[in-house]
């Protein structure tokens, strides 16, 4: 679908407007080695939530200048449990302190729970469909999840949408 390759570059983009964001790569079970490199990947946001580490160990710093950001880290045997547990709330009322955006990467929103539990404590959360791709059910996935789980802020991205459609739509808005 493109979250993370949507995640990154509105990380980089809010950044570029001179914003301090951290992009966490929350997908604990399917770490991002292509996205995102990690000098030790037995450090990132499953470490810190286990107290193994803390988050200015994990903080890898951009080439953009005021964006960082935390790797998933190991893959531990519970990431859901790992988010219920009060220690991400902590993590990210510290982050809070320092960044001026969260901007969360999460594994994909119906497979597992761990993306919803992220939603729930998000300010906006953005659901990715890819044209020609998303299966039809992941559409009508968003409103049963935003009701059963009284989610507010919740838009939907439709990405690579072929250049011909995306002429077609713009010239049918004027």
């Amino acid at each position: 679908e493109g979250k993370s390759f949507l995640a990154m570059n509105l990380g980089g983009i809010l950044a570029l407007s001179r914003k301090k964001v951290i992009l966490l790569d929350l997908d604990m079970r399917k770490a991002k080695t292509h996205a995102y490199s990690s000098p030790d990947p037995n450090k990132g946001v499953s470490s810190i939530l286990i107290h193994r580490t803390t988050p200015e160990e994990c903080i890898i710093h951009t080439s953009v200048e005021g964006f960082d950001f935390i790797p998933s880290g190991i893959h531990p045997p519970n990431p859901s449990e790992l988010l219920l547990n009060g220690e991400f709330e902590g993590l990210l009322q510290k982050l809070r302190e320092t960044y001026d955006y969260i901007v969360i990467d999460t594994p994909p929103v119906g497979l597992v729970t761990d993306g919803i539990m992220a939603m729930k404590r998000a300010d906006l959360s953005i659901y990715v469909v890819r044209a020609n791709y998303s299966r039809k059910e992941f559409l009508k996935n968003i409103n049963r999840i935003t009701s059963i789980n009284k989610l507010s802020n919740v838009s939907v991205v439709l990405n690579a949408l072929p250049n011909s459609a995306a002429i077609w739509v713009l010239g049918q808005q004027n």
